[in-house]
């Protein structure tokens, strides 16, 4: 039988314990084993000490003894090395509360899972002092409505191709019913969106699908029917969203304008698919290709630094 009042046997067995799964209290150990509870406290440091060597040293499993109030003793959590770092985490986070498109149930529920699963216990504190302000005063969008699962059914239905009959309620406030094949699912700034053609209008209008908010769509219910595209044809969500940034329709088009601004970057960031040429004078000429050009227009229109080109 061990002495357990010798250091290294005691800390050998008090880290099998803890790999195991057990929660243990610092004074009831120190009565079993017969010593101090400084003594415990000690041990159990060690263990803590070896285990941030092993994460310094880049092991596959980065493991931490953390004092669980509930259960009032340590116990081993882990997690592994391939879970999102607390830098990834804290940039996700922040993407996600700035879009503002989820409502504020989702994001706390979203933002707990994140947290459980990828960080340790004290991991965890540091990130909730960097986020807790924002996630507080979070103001999630008007409708609402929690989206997840509708995104999540529309993006299954467009990987299936199915044709749909969609409710849809309009900005204006009507309604309209059609009959639809998604070809998409894309999230801008606030809002989700589905892209679908409308009936045949793909064969009509090849490439200028119609664009509905998601938050809109009071219902759709699938025909059993399918369809499909030549490869050729197929929709390429990337490519269509970088020529659509402002969700607004109609055909491909390009425009050019003129930039006078100190950052040539911030349009060119805004608008993925233009290009900038300087001018002699310092200024850039700007060509761009979008959907549509009411959105466009509507943004060219609030900006002091660029002049359209007729």
């Amino acid at each position: 039988m061990f002495d357990y009042s010798s250091k290294s046997k005691r800390i050998l067995d008090i880290h099998e314990r803890l790999m195991a799964g057990e929660v243990l209290n610092k004074n009831s150990l120190a009565e079993e084993y017969g010593v101090d509870p400084r003594s415990i406290q000690r041990d159990i440091d060690e263990i803590r000490a070896y285990y941030a060597d092993k994460a310094a040293g880049g092991a596959g499993c980065l493991s931490e003894i953390a004092y669980d109030r509930t259960e009032k003793g340590f116990k081993l959590t882990e997690k592994n090395s391939n879970a999102l770092t607390d830098s990834e985490i804290f940039a996700v986070l922040k993407i996600l509360l700035d879009s503002r498109s989820l409502t504020r149930a989702e994001i706390d529920i979203i933002t707990d899972k994140l947290l459980d699963l990828s960080l340790l216990p004290s991991e965890k504190k540091v990130m909730k002092g960097l986020i807790g302000n924002e996630i507080y005063n979070y103001v999630e969008p008007r409708h609402h409505k929690s989206l997840i699962n509708m995104i999540w059914q529309l993006g299954n239905i467009v990987h299936e191709q199915k044709i749909i009959k969609l409710q849809y309620r309009k900005a204006c406030g009507g309604e309209s019913e059609a009959l639809v094949k998604p070809v998409g699912v894309i999230a801008s700034e606030y809002y989700f969106y589905l892209i679908a053609y409308i009936g045949d209008a793909d064969r009509e209008h090849t490439g200028y699908p119609t664009i509905y908010r998601i938050d809109r769509i009071k219902g759709f219910k699938e025909t059993g029917e399918r369809f499909s595209l030549p490869y050729k044809d197929r929709f390429k969500e990337g490519e269509f969203r970088n020529r659509i940034p402002f969700m607004y329709s109609g055909k491909l088009q390009k425009h050019t304008f003129i930039y006078n601004g100190p950052d040539i970057n911030a349009v060119l960031d805004r608008l993925p698919t233009a290009e900038a040429k300087q001018q002699a004078d310092g200024s850039y000429l700007v060509t761009v290709e979008v959907y549509g050009d009411k959105g466009l227009n509507m943004w060219l229109k609030g900006q002091e630094s660029i002049t359209p080109v007729e």
